[in-house]
């Protein structure tokens, strides 16, 4: 069995793929950019900055 924590919590990849997304939301000041060559944008900034601040509360 599992618990619904470990179902929900985000992994230490994804983690790491949101802190790479808001950083090039920063250096792109905001705009429309590329992370390992998809195009992100301001759903996947709001997104990864949501995913990071609870990791950072969380941890």
């Amino acid at each position: 069995m599992f618990a619904a924590a470990d179902v929900f919590t985000p992994t230490t990849e994804e983690i790491a793929q949101a802190r790479a997304i808001v950083a090039a939301a920063d250096a792109s000041g905001g705009t429309v950019t590329t992370v390992d060559g998809q195009m992100r944008g301001t759903p996947f900034f709001n997104a990864a900055r949501a995913l990071v601040a609870e990791a950072d509360r969380t941890s």
